[in-house]
């Protein structure tokens, strides 16, 4: 039996828990018809805001950092800003895309960053009209600076601010609205708070950081000249602490975003606390753009059936009530690293990565191989994190959590 996907996020039904995530994808109509298209569960259009500078593009806009990484672990760095089109003209988009996303049965959701209260305020009930069943406040764009007024991250850094902008749109429309948390706020439990009391129905957690990287001949920030947004694989750790943070301190929905390359982190996303789980990584910098939709679908599927499991759903928060705080965590068992010779080449590398002097390389059979010293091993979990051959495993009185690497 096909296990369920399906998912309700905010009152909204969306077929399964994969979302498009508010970007290139998305960037107008026909796009969103092909994100549509993919399977997926649903699509957040591209941001829209009123702002002139906003809408007007640099070139180039992207680059890879770390690129001998690619495709496993990398960083996209860009300065994409929003919407490309003026107010009017990016309606006839929306209604364009919701279109093509009813005929799929995949859910649209509008995305919007004002630059007055006015603006917040009409272009919240534009997307009503239109007829979005919600409606997301970017409160986390890392892009937007100096524009005389709080914006994007700027205005996710503030707490008063934020839920001012919430209330303001939540009492202006009967949709729900749910609000894209920055990644750089000094508390984002407390930027959640704030926004849970003034309306917010649940939460995008969480935005790219802002960061800066350089042309190492002449010390030119790279692409624009200016600070730009940085994400990719490595953040998908600090996105399920902060599911895991906002969805404990706040108990609301969670649409998880950032970091989000394959099946499996969607899968941990969901354990963390998620309901729906966006993706823009790995549609524009995987192997196969709207193609890896299909894969993400397949790999829960297969996952969820070979466990048995007949609702995703089940999955849902079940690591809140096993993570340790620090005082209580285990300080007494110790696991020992143990050389498995079938694997080992005898490569020494292991001996780099021991400060405890345990380990040491020996001939067996006329071969070279690791040997380690069980009396001197600390059980740091160094050298079988770091085994080229994988020829290094961990045992002890109690299960060891090492992760499976990805």
């Amino acid at each position: 039996m096909t296990p369920k996907l399906a998912v309700e996020y905010c009152g909204v039904k969306f077929k399964n828990p994969i979302v498009i995530a508010s970007a290139s994808p998305s960037k107008n109509g026909e796009y969103m018809r092909r994100c549509a298209e993919s399977g997926a569960g649903g699509v957040i259009a591209k941001t829209f805001s009123p702002e002139p500078l906003a809408q007007k593009y640099v070139s180039p806009r992207f680059t890879v950092l770390h690129k001998k990484g690619w495709p496993n672990n990398y960083s996209n760095y860009s300065c994409e800003f929003l919407a490309t089109y003026d107010t009017e003209d990016w309606m006839k988009e929306m209604v364009a895309g919701k279109k093509a996303c009813d005929a799929f049965n995949c859910s649209l959701v509008g995305s919007i960053s004002g630059n007055s209260k006015e603006s917040w305020i009409d272009l919240a009930k534009r997307m009503e009209d239109i007829g979005l069943p919600m409606l997301e406040l970017n409160f986390g764009c890392p892009h937007p600076k100096d524009l005389g007024y709080k914006s994007g991250q700027e205005l996710g850094n503030s707490p008063e601010a934020a839920a001012d902008v919430t209330k303001m749109v939540c009492d202006a429309v009967r949709i729900p609205v749910f609000v894209k948390l920055t990644s750089e706020a000094v508390n984002i439990v407390d930027v959640a708070r704030f926004c849970k009391d003034a309306g917010a129905s649940g939460f995008t957690v969480v935005n790219r950081f802002s960061a800066l990287d350089i042309d190492i001949e002449t010390g030119r920030p790279l692409l624009h000249g200016g600070f730009a947004g940085v994400g990719g694989p490595w953040m998908r750790p600090i996105t399920l602490k902060w599911i895991v943070k906002i969805a404990s301190a706040t108990g609301m929905p969670i649409s998880a975003t950032n970091g989000i390359f394959s099946w499996e982190d969607v899968i941990k996303c969901i354990m963390c606390g998620a309901t729906t789980v966006q993706t823009c990584t790995a549609i524009m910098y995987g192997r196969r753009q709207f193609g890896e939709i299909e894969v993400f679908l397949k790999g829960l599927e297969k996952y969820l059936m070979d466990r048995k499991i007949p609702d995703i759903n089940k999955l849902r928060g079940i690591t809140l009530p096993q993570i340790i705080p620090w005082d209580k965590v285990d300080r007494e068992h110790i696991a020992i690293s143990e050389v498995l010779d079938e694997k080992c080449v005898g490569c020494g590398l292991c001996t780099n990565w021991c400060f405890y002097d345990a380990i040491r390389i020996e001939e067996k059979e006329g071969r070279k191989k690791s040997v380690i010293d069980p009396e001197k091993c600390d059980g740091c979990g160094l050298c079988p994190s770091l085994c080229p051959s994988e020829a290094i495993e961990m045992r002890g009185e109690v299960p060891v959590y090492l992760g499976n690497f990805m």
